[in-house]
């Protein structure tokens, strides 16, 4: 949740407005039943969606992009992708799997989708512990999330290309 806030936050404070709506949306109940995913799949259905993503793996360092988009707009998130490597991330195929709720929202409606992979190395260490807060986050890779989730929702929002899904 902090990831994606402070990242609409940036794009916030850069004063200008972008060429499609971005939405953050907080998902509910993902580990027992995904009911948020459903919920918003079902209630936007209708409406296209140009780029479909989630956070949802800690904050652990990003370090690979990876789509689902129609084969037409590789090349567009490739230059995403290019725009991420000063950040450490590299360009992945376009195989990629959102997380859970993303990916069922994706799967469900027939979005295009984007996946920063995270690294995880210690995640289950502390997800779901009393001891999943904050000050296990190490300072450093908070900052190159945040960075990357600007970029990506921005220059989705700014794109001449419709990402549109996989086989669409």
């Amino acid at each position: 949740m902090g990831i994606v806030t402070a990242a609409a936050k940036r794009l916030l404070d850069a004063g200008k407005p972008p060429r499609r709506t971005i939405r953050v949306v907080l998902f509910a109940n993902e580990e027992n039943g995904l009911d948020g995913a459903v919920a918003y799949a079902d209630q936007y259905k209708a409406v296209r969606h140009q780029l479909v993503g989630e956070s949802d793996f800690g904050a652990g360092k990003v370090w690979r992009l990876r789509s689902r988009v129609h084969a037409d707009a590789v090349p567009a998130l490739q230059q995403i992708g290019r725009l991420l490597a000063p950040l450490g991330v590299e360009t992945g195929d376009n195989m990629g799997a959102p997380a859970p709720d993303a990916g069922l929202i994706v799967r469900r409606n027939g979005w295009p989708g984007i996946e920063l992979t995270q690294d995880g190395t210690d995640y289950f260490d502390w997800h779901h512990t009393d001891n999943d807060t904050l000050d296990k986050i190490d300072p450093a890779t908070l900052p190159q999330n945040v960075a990357c989730w600007a970029v990506v929702a921005w220059l989705a929002a700014q794109s001449n290309q419709r990402f549109g899904a996989p086989g669409a």
